[in-house]
C-alpha cells in the first residue's frame, strides 16, 4: 500500500536521530569539561606536593648542617639525598626530594647556596636558599670587653702599684680582664692581696664609654655591660639598635644586668657601686625612655686567632714576614699595591711583582715593588712574625700544615736568628720599614733623615709597636681597589686614609655622615684582621713625639672603608690623649675588638668618631672572614627558582653569558655540587660549558663573570633525569 504523501512517521525517525546524537554530543561535551576541571586540580596538587618537598630536603639539609660543617655534609657519603631522590619522611605522601649544596664561597665570601628540588608526579619545584652566619660584620661595632686592653699606652701607669711588687698595667690585667658581671679578682691591696668578687672593678677598671657628641650609624653589640653618658644620645644611636649580653639569671647571686638596665650611669663609675645603673627614669630625648636602652643579645664569641687567615695566604694568596709596609693605589683602573718588607725572604710568586724573592733587603736600602692585584681573587695577605732559626731548625717542632711549614718557617726565617732590621740607627732613632718610593716618601716631613715607619722617633718599648723590629705588623694605606682581606700575626696600623677607589662622595662636608662613602655599585670590599692592636697613626709632638716626622695632613679626618677585626686588643689611635685634634675619623664598616680603646677626647685630642655601617657588607664580606665566626649557619633568604634540565647520558651545552653581558668574559668555571662528581664530564670553552651525566640530580656549576670594572659570581643549576 502506497503512503500518503501527508505521512511524517519518517520524519519522527530523523528528528529523534537527530535528537539522540545532540544529547549525546552534550554529555560528551560535559564529561569533557569535567576532564579538564579534574586534570588541573590533580596537577595543582602534585605542584604543592612538589613544593612542600622541597621545603622538606631544605630542612633537611639545614638540619644536618646546623650539627655539623658545610664540609662535613658535603662529604657524608650515606646522605641519599645528595645522591638522588628520597622519600619525604612522615605521613601519607608518595612525594621525594633531592638537594645540593655549594660551599665553594663559604669562605672567601661568607656565603652558601642551597638547592632542594622537590617531586610529585611529574611535577617538580625547586627552591634556592641562601645561608649565612651571626658575625661581627653585622655591627657598624661591636666589643667583648667594654674597658681598654690593660697594656693600651697610655691607660694605666707603668709604675709600681704601692708595695705589691707589681705595675698599675700588671694589675689591670688581674682585674680588668673579663666582662663586668663575670666573678674573679676584684681589688689588689697595695701589698699584692687579691681579694675575689662577683664584677669586674668599677673603679680602677677604666671605661670608654658612648658620648652625645659621637656617631654611630648601625647596630652596636657588646658581650659585656655599656657606659653611657647621662644625656641624650638620640642623635647618637639608632632607635633599638643597641644590645648587650649581659642580663639577670634568676635565683643567680652574680650581679647580671635586668630588663632595660644593660648600661651603667656615670655615677656608677666614680662612685665604685654597681648597683646604681641608668633605667627607664634615663630618658634620651624628653619624652622616650626606653628605645635606645640596650636589649638583649646572646654572646658573640670573637675568634682566638687569625691562624685561618695564614693557611689561606699560604694557599692562594702572599705572606710576608717582619714590619710590612703596603700602599695601595688604582692607577688606570688597575689597582695595586706597593709592597716594602724588608724581612721577607720568599713569598709566593707574584706577590713581589715578581718570582716572590726580590723583597729581602739590608737595613738602608730596602726596595720597594709594585704588585699588580688583577691576578688575585679573594686575596689574602698575612704578615708573620720573623722566627729564629733556633725555632724554625727544632725538629720536636709539630707542624700539621705542610703549607704554613713551607711559607711561614722553612722560607721566611733569618739562618742566624737574628732580625738585621732591629739596628740602632743614630743613636735612639728606628725605623723599621723604609718605601723606597717616591710618594710614601713625600708623606714624611722634609728633613728626615729616615723616611720609614714607625718612625725614627718611635719608642720602640710600647705596644703600638709591637716591643721589638721582628714583629708582623702592617703599616697600610691608600686605595683599593678588589676582594682583599688583611691578617697579621700582631698590629695593623693605619697610616692614613684606607679607603674604595670608587669613593662616592669625597666633595661632601666633613661634618656629614656620608663622607667617604664607597660607590653603592662597587665590588671592592676590604677586611682586616689584627692579631693584636690596630691603631691610627697620628704626628704627637708632645710627651714622647713618637712620629715627630709624619705629616699632620696624612692623619687628618682619615676616611675608613672596611671592616675590622681586634682580636686580642682593640682599636684605638695613637697618643689619643696628647697634643691637638686631628678631626673626624670617617668610616664606613664595620669594627670589632676584644677590649674597648679610645681614638680620642673629645674636643681636645685625637679623633671624634661617626661610624656608618656599610649595607654592601650583608651581601658581599671580605674574603674568609666570616669563615673566622664559629656561629651556625642559618637561612638569611629563600626564594623558588627555575633550573635546567638535561637528559642522562646526553651531551649539553649551556650558554653562561647573558645577552646584556657585552664585553664579559667568562673565568674560574669549576662542578661544586653533583650526586657523584665521578659521573659528571664537564667541558667549558669560552662562555659555555657542556655537561653529561649519566646520575641523576642536582649539578651546580659556578663561574665569574668579569669585565674591566667588576666580577660576578654566577651559578648554573641543572636537573639531571
Amino acid at each position: 500500500m502506497k503512503k500518503r504523501a501527508d505521512d511524517d512517521s519518517g520524519v519522527a525517525m530523523i528528528l529523534v536521530m537527530a535528537w539522540g546524537l545532540l544529547m549525546m554530543g552534550i554529555v560528551l561535551a560535559v564529561s569533557q569539561m569535567v576532564v579538564n576541571q579534574v586534570v588541573p586540580s590533580d596537577r595543582s596538587e602534585h605542584s604543592y606536593s612538589a613544593l612542600a618537598a622541597a621545603e622538606a630536603g631544605l630542612a633537611d639539609l639545614q638540619a644536618r648542617i646546623a650539627v655539623g660543617t658545610i664540609a662535613s655534609v658535603q662529604a657524608d657519603t650515606t646522605n641519599l639525598a645528595l645522591k638522588g631522590w628520597v622519600p619525604v619522611p612522615g605521613g601519607n605522601t608518595n612525594s621525594e626530594f633531592t638537594y645540593a649544596i655549594d660551599g665553594t664561597k663559604s669562605g672567601a665570601v661568607g656565603e652558601v647556596r642551597a638547592y632542594a628540588t622537590g617531586r610529585s608526579g611529574d611535577v617538580t619545584r625547586t627552591v634556592e636558599a641562601v645561608l649565612s652566619k651571626r658575625s661581627t660584620l653585622d655591627y657598624v661595632y661591636m666589643s667583648d670587653i667594654e674597658t681598654p686592653s690593660p697594656d693600651t699606652p697610655g691607660v694605666y701607669p707603668t709604675t709600681l702599684y704601692g708595695t705589691s711588687g707589681k705595675t698599675y698595667q700588671e694589675i689591670a690585667a688581674t682585674l680588668c680582664s673579663r666582662r663586668w658581671s663575670e666573678s674573679g679578682p676584684v681589688t689588689v691591696s697595695t701589698t699584692g692581696a687579691i681579694v675575689n668578687g662577683t664584677q669586674r672593678n668599677l673603679r680602677f677598671c677604666k671605661w670608654a664609654g658612648i658620648f652625645a657628641t659621637e656617631r654611630l650609624i648601625g647596630a652596636v653589640h657588646t658581650n659585656d655591660v655599656w657606659w653611657l653618658e647621662n644625656t641624650s644620645l638620640a642623635s647618637t644611636l639608632q632607635v633599638n639598635g643597641i644590645t648587650s649580653s649581659c642580663r639577670k639569671v634568676t635565683g643567680s647571686s652574680d650581679p647580671g644586668c635586668p630588663d632595660n638596665h644593660r648600661f651603667i650611669a656615670s655615677s656608677a663609675v666614680s662612685s665604685g657601686t654597681p648597683s646604681q645603673y641608668q633605667g627607664d627614669s634615663w630618658s634620651i630625648s624628653g619624652t622616650d625612655s626606653t628605645q635606645r636602652n640596650p636589649l638583649y643579645d646572646s654572646v658573640l664569641d670573637l675568634p682566638p686567632s687569625p691562624d685561618l687567615l695564614k693557611q689561606r695566604a699560604a694557599e692562594t694568596g702572599c705572606i710576608f714576614t717582619g714590619p710590612t709596609r703596603i700602599r695601595f693605589s688604582e692607577e688606570g683602573g688597575i689597582g695595586y699595591m706597593y709592597v716594602t718588607s724588608p724581612d721577607t725572604k720568599k713569598t709566593r710568586a707574584g706577590c713581589d711583582g715578581a718570582d716572590g724573592t726580590t723583597l729581602q733587603s739590608a737595613a738602608t736600602s730596602q726596595v720597594t715593588k709594585k704588585v699588580a692585584l688583577t691576578d688575585f681573587s679573594d686575596l689574602v695577605i698575612y704578615v708573620q712574625n720573623v722566627h729564629p732559626s733556633t725555632e724554625v731548625d727544632n725538629p720536636a717542632l709539630n707542624y700539621t700544615d705542610p703549607l704554613q711549614k713551607y711559607y711561614w718557617e722553612k722560607q721566611n726565617r733569618w739562618a742566624s736568628g737574628t732580625e738585621p732590621t732591629c739596628t740602632l740607627k743614630s743613636g735612639k732613632k728606628y725605623p723599621f720599614v723604609i718605601p723606597n718610593d717616591a710618594t710614601d716618601k713625600g708623606y714624611f716631613n722634609a728633613g728626615s733623615t729616615y723616611k720609614g715607619f714607625p718612625s725614627e722617633l718611635a719608642d720602640v718599648n710600647s705596644p703600638w709597636y709591637g716591643t721589638g723590629c721582628a714583629n708582623g705588623d702592617l703599616y697600610v694605606q691608600g686605595a683599593y681597589k678588589g676582594a682583599i682581606m688583611l691578617a697579621t700575626d700582631n698590629n695593623v696600623i693605619l697610616t692614613s686614609s684606607l679607603r674604595d677607589s670608587s669613593l662616592f662622595n669625597a666633595a661632601a662636608t666633613t661634618a656629614s655622615a656620608d663622607y667617604g662613602r664607597p660607590s653603592t655599585t662597587s665590588l671592592s670590599v676590604l677586611g682586616i684582621a689584627a692579631a693584636k692592636f690596630s691603631y691610627a697613626y697620628r704626628p704627637v709632638t708632645s710627651a714622647s713625639a713618637w712620629v715627630g716626622d709624619w705629616k699632620s695632613a696624612n692623619a687628618t679626618n682619615p676616611i675608613y672603608n672596611f671592616a675590622l677585626l681586634a682580636i686580642q686588643k682593640c682599636w684605638g689611635s695613637q697618643g689619643y690623649d696628647l697634643s691637638t685634634t686631628n678631626g673626624n675619623i670617617y668610616l664606613w664598616g664595620s669594627i670589632a675588638q676584644k677590649y674597648r680603646c679610645a681614638v680620642g677626647i673629645s674636643g681636645s685630642s685625637g679623633y671624634g668618631k661617626i661610624y656608618k655601617y656599610d649595607d654592601r657588607l650583608k651581601l658581599r664580606t671580605p674574603p674568609y672572614m666570616l669563615e673566622l665566626s664559629d656561629e651556625p649557619w642559618g637561612k638569611e633568604r629563600m626564594g623558588e627558582m627555575t633550573v635546567e634540565r638535561e637528559g642522562l647520558s646526553t651531551p649539553t651545552t649551556w650558554q653562561l653569558l647573558r645577552p646584556d653581558d657585552v664585553g664579559a668574559t667568562v673565568k674560574n668555571v669549576k662542578l661544586a655540587s653533583a650526586p657523584d662528581a665521578t659521573k659528571v664530564t664537564m667541558t667549558p670553552s669560552g662562555s659555555q660549558v657542556t655537561l653529561t651525566t649519566t646520575m641523576p640530580g642536582l649539578i651546580v656549576v659556578t663561574y665569574e663573570v668579569t669585565t674591566t670594572d667588576t666580577r660576578d659570581v654566577r651559578r648554573l643549576v641543572v636537573l639531571a633525569e
